[in-house]
């Protein structure tokens, strides 16, 4: 869970038969989610109890289950005998500040899980560090879809190289794991030291015109002061998905905000692109490839280390573009489907009676799964 997210929808073996369950309306009983499934009604002991599943496999959302909720859910997911699967995405949360009462749900899901599946080497090694558990690694799968990725990276390859690169940030709605104030100063440095290069930053109009905290407010002001270094604005509704990709397809290289978190989606959708991308040495993004890192220092990004890191993907850009292509892609997400097809398969075959002999619990061995 959730069934309805995009990531969810791209690891679901379906042509092994597995299917995910539609989202249940957080408010509504009896009735399927729409565009918001969160808070996960999935993760509540009740709706384990009454649904019918075989197995449960958690992505996203669990910051917003109280704890003792959640213990109650594995709890009931072991005395029904239904095995529990756990994908780490985030060993810190980029939507939260303070990652106390994130890191004890995480705690609860991963030793709870009967599997527990990752993105990176670099993550599934800190997690044995940190839980003694062996976790899966199944690299992150296109997000793009396959024949928007094909046309727009088969345009890039044909054009002529436009004559100033676009060097962009997207601030969105400047969410916790984001550090405007902490990047912009860098920003203002890369805007100076390279004339030749468009360096732009997107922020949601909403933050701009009415900041709901001190946080924003500063950095609104950041970004008035580094539009007088050459740094340029703009303000813009949210995106739907088509809009996004089009905004990422504009970027010769993104450069990522964020100040602590684990994985990134928007790193992989500007590879599905074409789109190079500059990350912060935070986290596992080092082990998604970008075409460069940058440091962060107590009191701001490393100026030096961004404009290194900004010129050498421009460098390796001119050779190809990054990131793998269409056809590459759509056998990597088969991959990644197989290896979800198996994990299901192997617990579901064996039960749960093994991790848990004191329920004496085991499987239908249906093929369906929550996920």
């Amino acid at each position: 869970m959730p069934g309805g997210h995009a990531y969810s929808r791209t690891v679901m073996p379906a042509e092994s038969g597995f299917v995910a369950l539609p989202d249940p309306h957080p408010d509504l009983d009896g009735q399927v989610a729409g565009t918001r499934w969160w808070p996960p009604r999935m993760l509540t002991p009740e709706w384990v109890e009454r649904s019918d599943f075989d197995l449960m496999h958690v992505h996203f959302g669990v910051e917003q289950v109280p704890l003792s909720t959640l213990e109650q859910t594995v709890r009931a997911l072991r005395e029904t005998g239904r095995p529990l699967v756990q994908t780490v995405h985030d060993l810190e949360n980029p939507h939260l500040h303070d990652q106390a009462g994130y890191e004890a749900r995480l705690s609860v899901l991963v030793e709870a899980a009967d599997a527990v599946l990752t993105l990176t080497p670099g993550a599934a090694a800190e997690i044995e560090r940190r839980w003694n558990r062996r976790a899966v690694v199944a690299r992150h799968p296109h997000l793009v879809p396959l024949p928007m990725m094909r046309a727009v990276r088969e345009a890039r390859t044909a054009a002529v190289p436009a004559g100033r690169p676009v060097v962009g940030t997207t601030l969105k709605d400047l969410r916790a794991g984001t550090d405007a104030v902490g990047l912009l100063p860098a920003l203002r440095h890369l805007a100076r030291a390279m004339p030749e290069a468009d360096v732009c930053v997107w922020l949601h109009e909403r933050t701009w015109r009415d900041p709901a905290d001190d946080r924003a407010r500063r950095a609104c002001r950041a970004l008035a002061e580094a539009a007088d270094d050459g740094v340029r604005l703009v303000v813009h509704p949210p995106m739907d998905d088509d809009a996004l990709w089009s905004h990422l397809a504009s970027l010769d290289v993104a450069v990522l905000p964020y100040r602590h978190g684990t994985h990134s989606g928007w790193l992989e959708a500007c590879h599905d692109l074409g789109t190079s991308v500059v990350a912060p040495a935070v986290g596992h993004l080092a082990d998604q490839g970008p075409e460069g890192v940058y440091r962060w220092r107590p009191d701001g990004a490393d100026e030096a280390s961004l404009l290194d890191a900004v010129r050498g993907a421009l460098a390796l850009r001119a050779e190809s573009l990054p990131g793998a292509d269409a056809d590459a892609r759509a056998r990597q997400a088969a991959e990644v489907r197989a290896v979800h097809a198996q994990v299901y398969a192997e617990l579901l075959a064996r039960g749960i009676a093994e991790r848990w002999p004191d329920t004496g619990a085991s499987t239908s061995g249906r093929r369906e799964g929550a996920a």
